[in-house]
């Protein structure tokens, strides 16, 4: 399985994991996006990403609005797909995005 987390490394030198939602090459705007999550938190975030030989890469912050509002279109469609996908019947899962994970959530009704 492929890793699907990034590390933010601060100007204090504080390591933030983050979990990667999903990621988008804009033909319009030629730049490649990662949008992600902090780790045990309900926001997200975006940003530039130059892929490096070694895997890592870089980021860049976006500066644009039209940056913004694509990503917070792609966003809101990612968002609809997971909800989508969570197995259908649930009354009250706010976590699962599969049958397999529902297990443990406490939430279900089925």
């Amino acid at each position: 399985m492929q890793d699907r987390t990034l590390t933010l490394i601060q100007d204090d030198g504080r390591e933030i994991l983050c979990d990667i939602l999903f990621t988008y090459h804009s033909e319009e705007f030629n730049k490649d996006y990662v949008v992600f999550q902090v780790r045990g938190e309900g926001s997200a975030s975006a940003a530039i990403y130059h892929p490096t030989d070694n895997g890592k890469g870089s980021l860049d912050r976006i500066e644009t609005d039209e940056e913004w509002e694509m990503l917070e279109d792609l966003l809101n469609d990612y968002a609809s797909s997971v909800e989508d996908s969570c197995h259908s019947g649930c009354q009250g899962c706010s976590g699962c995005h599969s049958s397999e994970e529902c297990g443990g959530c406490g939430e279900c009704q089925n």
